[in-house]
This record gives C-alpha cells, structure tokens and sequence, in this order.
C-alpha cells in the first residue's frame, strides 16, 4: 500500500492509498486525451486539473514504525 499526495491546478490537495503505485501508467493516463477522469485510490479527478501525483510513504513502513 502506497499513500498518494494528489495536487491540483485548482488548488485543491488530497491524499489516497492505493495498493500499487505505477508512475508510468498514471502519466498515460494523465496525457490520454480519450479521458476525462482518473481514479487515484478513492480519489476521482478530472485529468487536467491534476497537477502533481507523489508517493507519500509506504503504508506498509508506517505499521512496523507503530509496532
């Protein structure tokens, strides 16, 4: 599990977790002018206004540093 930082050209900033993070086929989605949307973890954008995708932590990293 991968946390997400998920900025906007609109200003807005979310955070999703998604259970693999795949930088390449994110930018292809992000240039695919066929889309109007792209889904990050439970985050639905509208493929332009995305601005920024980047790997917060390792889900994984933060329960063994909990333990």
């Amino acid at each position: 599990m991968v946390k997400l930082k998920i900025t906007t050209h609109s200003g807005n900033e979310y955070e999703a977790t998604v259970e693999e993070y795949d930088p390449i086929k994110i930018n292809t989605d992000l240039n695919a002018a066929e889309l109007n949307t792209v889904v990050l973890g439970n985050v639905i954008v509208s493929r332009i206004d995305v601005k920024s995708v980047t790997p917060i932590e390792e889900a994984e990293n933060t329960e063994k540093q909990e333990a």
